[in-house]
């Protein structure tokens, strides 16, 4: 899903010695940042739940990195980090932003397209249009590093921000951009690659393995940088599957111009109660060992309705490339979670009926499961008292020990 003018979606990513995907959450899309600053205290977090959002805000810590848009305007990034569930995120200084005061578009606000480790690409808009390729800066933040680096434009495209990938090279500071669309042919696409070691794009033609006809892919919803000595990447369609190219050319004469495709699992749940919405669902992210990952969640809605929740349950796959298959590693219901006291007293009282904290946690409606990335066991949600409210938690569940920690964003 992108952002809309009335929701924020963070969808998932991490800055760090590990990286967290980004976590989508909805509420009113403002310039400025959902919450103050948190003070992290030490040690600083492992990997964070961070907003794709960058709010504006000139203020600055030690992690402030600077430099110059493409047309010579100064620009500040900043990150502002908070141990998961609580969520963390980036603001931006640009004098241009704000030029036409509280009527400037919020479709303007700059983008947190991917990150990678230590690295972080934005969609900055230059201009007054956002579908203009010359009025869009992709620009690279490193962590650690006070300069910012603008890519130059691709010659001929505007990339859509689901289909843009980032991966960083274990060698020497060097990293991959990505873009991957199709073409006229069943099974045709074009990768449009920069590579900041020679710092140019090109563009090469993939195909999918045969039978075309059972990679029954649309268009991605998310990426994932799986690495690796091919430098691989996956694109998301969470309503279908994946597709996995390699930037960098394989040895042995290995063509790495193909696309692998895995199909995603059946849903777990028959009785969902709008398979519209399986991006919010369900999530693919890469585990702590490189393998991959499906994470979902569910709702039983009480007997009658398709909207009050009963109870909700969640589950973790793994991909099982040598049986081609995926597995089921841990699933759960709401009803079998333990909630601690410090964090019960977080979770909000659903209505009279609820006089329990398992049974406030059962009738939260639940979506974005992210799994963390230094715990494989570990899943974030967000949950909601009402479907349509902009006030939400953030859901920490350990799915092994069924137990449950939370935050009110």
């Amino acid at each position: 899903m992108t952002p809309t003018e009335g929701s924020s979606m963070a969808n998932r990513t991490a800055l760090g010695d590990d990286q967290e995907e980004k976590i989508r959450t909805s509420r009113p899309m403002s310039w400025f940042p959902p919450h103050d600053p948190h003070d992290c205290g030490d040690p600083p977090p492992k990997s964070v739940v961070l907003d794709t959002l960058v709010y504006a805000d000139d203020r600055t810590n030690a992690s402030t990195a600077e430099g110059f848009t493409s047309n010579g305007d100064a620009i500040r990034l900043t990150f502002w980090p908070a141990h998961p569930p609580l969520i963390s995120y980036f603001t931006v200084h640009l004098p241009t932003l704000l030029q036409d005061g509280s009527a400037t578009s919020l479709l303007l606000l700059p983008r947190l397209v991917r990150a990678d480790g230590d690295l972080a690409l934005f969609r900055v808009i230059i201009g007054s249009s956002y579908i203009d390729r010359d009025h869009n800066n992709y620009i690279i933040y490193h962590a650690g590093v006070n300069k910012l680096e603008v890519l130059p434009t691709h010659p001929t495209r505007l990339f859509a921000d689901p289909s843009v990938a980032l991966l960083r090279c274990p060698d020497d500071g060097r990293f991959l951009v990505a873009n991957l669309r199709s073409t006229c042919g069943l099974g045709q696409y074009a990768l449009d690659l920069f590579d900041s070691r020679s710092g140019t794009w090109n563009t090469r033609s993939m195909r999918t393995e045969p039978p075309h006809e059972d990679c029954y892919y649309r268009t991605p919803t998310k990426v994932i940088a799986l690495g690796g000595d091919r430098g691989s990447v996956g694109w998301v369609d969470l309503w279908n599957g994946i597709l996995i190219g390699d930037l960098l050319p394989g040895g042995d004469g290995d063509d790495n111009n193909v696309l692998r495709f895995i199909r995603l699992p059946v849903l777990l749940a028959p009785n969902k109660m709008d398979p519209f919405f399986l991006t919010c669902d369900r999530d693919v992210s890469v585990g702590r060992d490189g393998s991959i990952k499906y994470s979902e969640v569910w709702t039983h809605p009480v007997p009658g309705s398709t909207y009050i929740s009963e109870d909700w349950g969640a589950a973790i796959l793994t991909w099982l490339e040598s049986k081609k298959k995926w597995h089921i590693d841990l699933k759960l219901k709401a009803s079998d979670i333990i909630v601690d006291e410090t964090h019960s007293q977080l979770l909000p009282q659903h209505d009279v009926k609820a006089t329990t904290k398992n049974a406030t946690l059962s009738r939260l409606h639940t979506v974005h499961p992210t799994l963390s990335l230094h715990n494989d066991d570990v899943v974030y949600i967000m949950a909601k008292v009402y479907h349509m409210d902009y006030d939400l938690w953030m859901l920490a569940v350990d799915m092994r020990t069924e137990r449950s920690g939370c935050s009110h964003q």
